[in-house]
């Protein structure tokens, strides 16, 4: 079934690439990093990348650093040797040794580089894994995640994917079948069910706020993967190596009953479109979830699946939203933002802004997406933080809006810093910030009024206090 789409800008911005040859300042992180992120949305999962040990170490480092948690993460550890042998049995160990040890109910299998560039058969070798299982085994979903293409969004659209492809849905097979059985009541539709395929740009308190407002019209929304459950910071009761929380395998195994599927972000949309497909279940495509216009584009189709009125706490944060983007016009209205965000993100982020009358005169994304086609900005570069400072510095930017890995270039420029993207390292609490929907629109534009007003405050006592020295 084909998938609906939110209407998109009718103008859209030139994509354009750095002129450097070589990459300077990084701003771009590989596919599996990407995919390990959305596997950690899947309850007591256990990510494994098959590859070196540096590969799956550099990645856990950023994941601890940005979610201030335990991340669970193994690796094949293949070494030089083992390359040019073959690392199929390193691949099958690991993946037996975490069965036996650390008994997760899902295990997501990322490729890297170096086992991708050898052309290894990882399907043939996962087939062996799944003609031994039994009913105890995980579930091993694999997924094709290069490091030297793409990057993080890449990973992250590719795992979902995979997830459901994975999902055996019907009699017929999935596809990699080493998955759970089918649930007995496959093909029963249940009109309240909302299968919410999503992307990277939601935090876990965005995902929350999703799940909040499909419940808010009276239906059960399945969110896929599912962050807000897994790495939220929650305390757990008891120490686990895997996830704590997430989308479950009962969770996956209704997504058969959804009456409809709705991506929530452009880099789900492969994946609702194909689950759409298997299901029969309508499908609708919003970009992104940032700002006003594009909130409630999503309230309207949860107006239209649940039949109901808006309920009086929906209007509500409408009503603070809209007052907010009046409130904070003053301060933003005019001032000239600078972005480096992963597409979903980007898109998002400049959506607000343009609502609220600010200008976003530099955009560096680290990939392409056709999900910045709905970006608002005259031009966005492919590029690295080193692109990012040269344009910001020539249109002037009193704002930059990037990762902490910004923290150099933002001080080179002299103007505010309002840190969101990933990893954020030097700020607590990032999962529980929202940028999405009504709520997390109002917050993203009250956070960046205050990072101008307190730089412009600071620069201001700065310049009392070299005059009362002059004097």
């Amino acid at each position: 079934m084909t998938a609906r789409v939110v209407p998109r800008r009718m103008v859209t911005p030139r994509i354009v690439t750095g002129g450097r040859s070589a990459t300077i300042d990084p701003l771009k992180h590989s596919q599996p990093l990407g995919a390990a992120l959305a596997f950690l949305g899947l309850a007591r999962c256990m990510p494994i990348m098959h590859g070196s040990q540096g590969c799956a170490s550099f990645a856990k480092a950023l994941l601890t650093r940005h979610f201030n948690e335990p991340v669970p993460l193994q690796t094949t550890a293949v070494t030089e040797v083992s390359h040019v042998l073959g690392a199929g049995d390193s691949l099958v160990a690991a993946v037996g040794a975490v069965a036996a040890k650390q008994r997760p109910d899902f295990v997501g299998v990322c490729t890297t580089g170096l086992t991708e560039v050898s052309g290894e058969d990882v399907v043939g070798v996962l087939r062996v894994v799944c003609d031994e299982r039994d009913d105890a085994d995980p579930w091993v979903v694999h997924v094709s995640t290069p490091d030297f293409r793409g990057g993080l969004t890449d990973g992250w659209e590719a795992a979902l994917g995979a997830v459901v492809a994975a999902v055996p849905l019907d009699d017929s097979t999935a596809a990699l079948s080493v998955g759970p059985p089918p649930d007995p009541t496959r093909g029963r539709r249940d009109d309240a069910v909302v299968a919410f395929l999503v992307g990277p740009s939601l935090s876990a308190v965005d995902l929350d706020e999703l799940s909040g407002l499909a419940r808010c019209f009276g239906l059960d929304p399945i969110v896929v993967p599912d962050l807000s459950g897994s790495l939220d910071g929650h305390l757990a009761d008891a120490w686990s190596p895997v996830t704590t929380g997430g989308t479950t395998i009962d969770d996956l195994r209704r997504l058969g009953a959804a009456v409809s599927v709705q991506a929530a972000g452009a880099t789900a949309a492969g994946a609702a479109g194909a689950l759409s497909d298997r299901t029969g279940a309508a499908a609708s495509v919003h970009p992104h979830l940032g700002g006003l216009e594009a909130t409630d584009a999503l309230v309207a189709e949860l107006l239209d699946l649940s039949g109901a009125e808006a309920p009086p706490s929906v209007r509500r944060w409408r009503a603070r939203l809209t007052d907010g983007l009046l409130d904070t016009h003053f301060v933003l209205g005019g001032a000239r933002v600078a972005l480096a965000l992963e597409p979903e993100q980007l898109a998002a982020v400049s959506a607000v802004l343009h609502e609220v009358g600010a200008e976003v005169v530099a955009a560096v994304s680290p990939t392409d997406h056709g999900v910045l086609a709905d970006a608002w900005c005259d031009e966005i570069v492919i590029g690295d933080f080193a692109d990012l400072e040269e344009r910001a510095d020539e249109a002037g930017a009193e704002l930059v809006i990037a990762s902490s890995h910004a923290r150099a270039t933002v001080a080179r420029l002299g103007c505010a810093h309002l840190e969101l993207g990933f990893p954020v390292f030097d700020r607590l609490g990032t999962q529980l910030r929202s940028s999405a929907c009504y709520r997390g629109s109002l917050e993203l534009l009250v956070d960046a009024a205050n990072r101008l007003l307190e730089h412009a405050g600071a620069h201001s006592s700065e310049h009392t206090n070299l005059e009362e020295l002059s004097c």
